[in-house]
């Protein structure tokens, strides 16, 4: 059955190709991103105004990681990752979740002080007051969500690392 389905392929031409799609990828991101603060510049910022791009920008990323794990190569990644870099991917994660929780609750803080106050004295009460809540809340959050995706990503990548390993094993043997 394999012998009618086997396709002759160039490696040459196949990483060519995959290195096109990339600079596609980076090159719609790039625009995306670019439309994101247009529209803010123009319009404000309001999130009805950049619903696509933030659409584009999640599910990009969202079926990349999804990919990546059911395909085995998320962990392959974070094994390079790990032995290249200064940090290690986790620790990233880390910092990327506090940081994402820092710049929410600073976003927050500032936006309820401009809204809300009616004096200065208001407004930097109102400020630490919804910064501080808003620490507490979305820094913990951030952390979970972003440990929980990595933690499920790199186990699920790491078991069809695994069956392929044995896949190859018992194929090896019935030669």
């Amino acid at each position: 059955m394999g012998f009618w389905n086997k396709k002759i392929v160039d490696e040459r031409v196949y990483n060519t190709q995959n290195k096109i799609y990339r600079e596609i990828y980076i090159l719609t991101m790039i625009i995306v991103i670019a439309s994101i603060a247009v529209k803010f510049y123009l319009s404000g910022i309001s999130m009805e105004s950049v619903a696509t791009e933030m659409v584009i920008l999640i599910c990009g990323s969202l079926y990349y990681g999804f990919r990546s794990a059911q395909l085995g190569v998320f962990s392959d990644e974070v094994e390079l990752h790990d032995a290249n870099s200064k940090f290690s991917y986790s620790t990233k994660q880390l910092i990327l979740g506090i940081g994402l929780g820092l710049v929410i609750a600073i976003f927050m803080g500032i936006n309820s002080a401009y809204q809300y106050a009616d004096s200065s004295s208001q407004a930097i009460e109102y400020f630490f007051v919804v910064f501080i809540v808003s620490l507490i809340i979305y820094v913990p959050l951030y952390l979970l969500l972003l440990f929980a995706a990595y933690k499920s990503a790199l186990n699920k990548s790491q078991k069809v690392n695994s069956k392929m390993l044995e896949e190859d094993d018992d194929a090896g043997r019935n030669r």
